[in-house]
């Protein structure tokens, strides 16, 4: 008789890795440390009233924490803020320890709060193909206020903060006044659109695609989408502009990391190879044109415009503070 091993968590339940089976693995979800000590089985009740035993006294929550389903979160730095929302990193405090990303808005009106909660929740239930690959590379929401923060109530959206991303584009761009290395751009801009190809094909829209809104991941040429708030749901026939803008909008962040530039129009110097120059053009001259093809259609054209340029693919280390 055979039997099927369901390797979890003992704190948390969420599924470990098969390397658990011979070593001390740790959970992505909740963070703990499971170690393998030789035996079968492990025990969740002894492991969890060892951990009980374990925990230190939480301190008394400091003014400026942010108070969510009766737990205090720790404020370790801010992301970002603009006319309507501030974003701030935070730390639960207590364990196990979790670190989970804040939008809060300044005033009682929260409806770009919803429209992003809204988009991120339909795309995480997405039935496309690739949703494996794309839903992981979305914001995480874990959900929305009311949150209590400096002695008032507001209105947020609440996201775990996913590891290994550096910074946005527009940090990349402050960087590099020179601009980026147009290989670097390739992947960047390759990997825009295939997310917006996911995003289309789901019935979506971006509709804000910038320098902030764009995480790198440098380790793994990874690129998150952030700032939904813009999003919109498609009609049945779809919306050729409204893809046409996205496309059009990520050819531009592109253009604006090979400038270093911050203009409206960054220009594509002599430094950009011609394939690639002659994509970012009609997806910024003629984007109605270019959505004519969908977002994964260009991705594929940039490949080939890719090969043209530079050859057969290769993968070229990227470090955004030396290279």
């Amino acid at each position: 008789m055979s039997f099927l091993v369901a390797l979890s968590c003992p704190q948390c339940a969420a599924p470990l890795s098969r390397m658990a089976r011979w070593r001390t693995v740790v959970c992505s979800h909740c963070g703990a440390a499971v170690l393998r000590n030789g035996q079968p089985t492990v025990e969740r009740a002894r492991f969890r009233e060892a951990w009980l035993r374990s925990r230190p006294a939480i301190s008394t929550p400091a003014e400026d924490d942010i108070v969510w389903h009766g737990q205090s979160f720790r404020i370790l730095t801010s992301l970002g803020a603009g006319a309507h929302t501030r974003v701030l990193l935070a730390q639960r405090m207590g364990h196990p320890v979790w670190r989970v990303i804040f939008k809060l808005a300044r005033h009682a009106d929260d409806a770009g709060l919803n429209a992003q909660a809204a988009a991120l929740t339909a795309l995480r239930a997405s039935l496309q193909p690739g949703a494996a690959h794309f839903v992981p590379r979305l914001p995480t929401l874990l959900g929305t206020g009311p949150v209590q923060h400096e002695g008032r109530r507001c209105a947020a959206l609440v996201m775990r903060q996913t590891p290994g991303y550096w910074g946005s584009a527009a940090d990349l761009q402050s960087l590099r006044p020179a601009g980026i290395d147009a290989r670097h751009a390739v992947w960047i801009w390759r990997r825009l659109l295939e997310t917006l190809g996911f995003v289309h094909a789901s019935g979506w829209t971006h509709g804000d695609v910038s320098l902030d809104h764009a995480l790198l991941h440098p380790r793994d040429h990874g690129v998150m989408l952030i700032g939904w708030s813009k999003a919109k749901a498609l009609g049945a026939g779809g919306d050729d502009r409204a893809r046409a803008r996205d496309i059009a909008q990520s050819a531009w962040l592109v253009r604006a990391l090979l400038a270093g530039s911050t203009v409206q129009a960054p220009p594509l110097g002599p430094s950009t190879p011609p394939a690639l120059a002659a994509l970012l053009r009609q997806c910024c001259e003629a984007p109605l044109q270019a959505a004519s093809q969908s977002a994964t259609t260009l991705a594929t054209s940039l490949g080939e415009a890719a090969r043209a340029d530079f050859g057969p693919p290769r993968f070229v280390r990227f470090d955004p503070l030396t290279a």
